[in-house]
């Protein structure tokens, strides 16, 4: 049996049949869908680091609301491509167009609901998704709107009022970066310093010179600001800012799914 007392054995959506499926959208689970994006992350870590970590914050985040909560929950697969097109002139970046992305959003969206799914907690390890996805989400509450009531909502990332008040205490004592840390800095590397070691290049751990002080207001590419794609100061990263960081991420998300479950229809 797959599930207990709506409780699901397998957490993966892909590691259930079409029939475990069905009956966890009968049983009222909610559906997680994790979306990534294949990209430069500075000289010292891989091009996957925002898969790995959409990857993260939807398990995590799914077996704490399990665990935590009793709420029955189903990842959906990590889609691993997204909008990085500030990323292109690195090597190994892979980008949608913005209206060619919005749209597989939406596709994505609209199999789940139209497999019986209600409740759909959308993350991204990516900053950089979160216009398309918002659309991509709009567009899926309104074609459904007339028929059936829908609740998907998206995490908002280090602005989620949870991760927002743990947070502080992961960072307190810590040394400025002392320029923005907006991605391939000291907490990505310090989350992939955590649970990735093997793949993180320690000696292109360094501070890169940046050619702005801020990140400007006009819509950039990246090498307008950094040459090395790298941003804030990765020689900073330490593994147990990392695992700090992941502990956050899963209560978070978690209590995330909680809010999203106790939303009525």
């Amino acid at each position: 049996m797959p599930h207990a007392g709506g409780q699901f054995v397998n957490l993966l959506w892909g590691e259930n049949t079409w029939e475990d499926i069905a009956q966890a959208a009968r049983d009222g689970a909610i559906a997680v869908a994790p979306f990534g994006s294949t990209e430069q992350h500075g000289p010292m870590l891989p091009v996957d680091t925002d898969i790995h970590i959409a990857d993260r914050l939807a398990l995590d985040g799914a077996r704490a609301a399990r665990d935590k909560y009793g709420i029955p929950v189903l990842v959906l697969p990590t889609m691993p491509f997204g909008l990085a097109l500030h990323h292109m002139s690195f090597a190994g970046t892979v980008s949608f167009q913005p209206e060619t992305y919005v749209m597989a959003i939406a596709d994505i969206l609209r199999c789940v609901v139209k497999h019986g799914f209600r409740r759909i907690a959308v993350v991204s390890g990516h900053g950089g998704n979160e216009p398309a996805l918002r659309l991509g989400i709009e567009k899926v509450v309104h074609e459904f709107a007339e028929t059936m009531p829908l609740r998907i909502a998206l995490f908002l990332g280090h602005r989620d009022p949870v991760f927002a008040k743990l947070s502080p205490e992961i960072w307190r004592g810590e040394p400025s970066e002392g320029q923005p840390g907006i991605h391939a800095s000291r907490w990505e590397t310090s989350e992939t310093l955590a649970d990735r070691p093997h793949l993180v290049k320690r000696g292109r751990m360094v501070r890169p010179e940046m050619k702005r002080t801020t990140v400007p207001e006009f819509d950039w590419r990246t090498q307008e600001i950094t040459e090395t794609g790298a941003f804030g100061d990765p020689s900073l990263a330490r593994a147990e800012l990392g695992e700090k960081c992941w502990d956050a991420w899963a209560e978070a998300v978690g209590q995330f799914i909680k809010r999203l479950a106790d939303e009525p229809l």
